[in-house]
């Protein structure tokens, strides 16, 4: 913890020590490079690196791993690589582990692969670098020499956006229907906030519903799948949209249904955050 909050200082132009801007470093070939990697949610591809010269000064620097179909890495006019893509994890010795998962994803990524109906298995060579850098310090970031994984065969690895479900009498009471699916955005994966368009009637709205983040299991009170108004199953609670055809609210983890008194009918917005744990209905033309 002492040397990353030195690190974090120590590349001020008024500071001394000041860290020197590194030349390349090296990411040793892997003994099992030229053996067949089969990729699993449990594999994992062992990595180790000569740590950057940063001019004595002592610093941890973290390291990323990137990935690419190119031999040779290129930069574009920013500085960032233009040809390799970035996997998830960020490391912190010289000898760190890939997940498996992780360099999936990557290969998906280069690939295109977006649906599983767009999934191709065959092995194929994956060139490999590492970046380091000194956090918070811009000109401390160097990349490493390229490596070559000879035969990477993936899997479907990607993250696509988590739903929740609408459930009550607009859908008809029906715990296994997906009929009314609330998403996360494709740029906000993640997010945990989810959104939905719906059309639902004045009476289905007064009927109630409350949403559940899995479906076939109509659980217990106070706690998931189900997202409520309030905890308890019967816990119901009248609300009403405001003169903009709008009301806002919090939502627990529980059973107690929305019941909209004063919906007119017609196409209904809904936002549900789970991380404020708020919800938001919106009458929208």
């Amino acid at each position: 913890m002492a040397l990353l909050a030195f690190a974090s200082t120590s590349c001020k132009e008024d500071t001394e020590p000041r860290l020197n801007t590194p030349g390349k470093f090296v990411l040793n070939t892997p003994p099992m490079a030229n053996i067949p990697y089969l990729l699993t949610a449990q594999s994992s591809v062992n990595l180790t690196v000569s740590q950057p010269d940063y001019g004595g000064v002592a610093v941890v620097p973290v390291y990323s791993v990137l990935a690419s179909y190119d031999e040779t890495l290129s930069f574009d006019e920013n500085g960032q690589p233009a040809n390799f893509v970035e996997l998830e994890g960020r490391y912190t010795t010289a000898a760190f582990s890939v997940p498996g998962e992780a360099l999936a994803m990557a290969i998906c990524s280069l690939s295109g692969y977006d649906t599983p109906e767009s999934f191709g298995d065959a092995p194929r060579k994956v060139y490999l670098a590492v970046k380091a850098e000194v956090p918070n310090c811009s000109y401390s970031t160097v990349y490493s020499n390229v490596i070559c994984l000879a035969s990477v065969t993936p899997y479907f690895a990607i993250k696509l956006p988590a739903k929740i479900y609408l459930v009550g009498a607009p859908q008809g009471w029906d715990i296994n229907s997906s009929a009314m699916t609330l998403s996360e955005s494709n740029d906000a994966i993640g997010s945990n906030v989810f959104t939905g368009t719906f059309t639902i009637s004045a009476d289905d709205a007064a009927g109630g519903f409350r949403f559940y983040t899995a479906l076939g299991n109509w659980g217990d009170n106070g706690a998931l799948p189900s997202i409520g108004a309030a905890a308890d199953d019967g816990d119901n609670q009248s609300v009403a949209v405001n003169d903009q055809g709008i009301y806002q609210g919090a939502c627990v983890n529980g059973k107690g249904n929305w019941n909209i008194s004063n919906w007119p009918g017609g196409d209904m917005k809904i936002t549900v955050n789970l991380n404020n744990m708020r919800v938001v209905f919106e009458k929208v033309n």
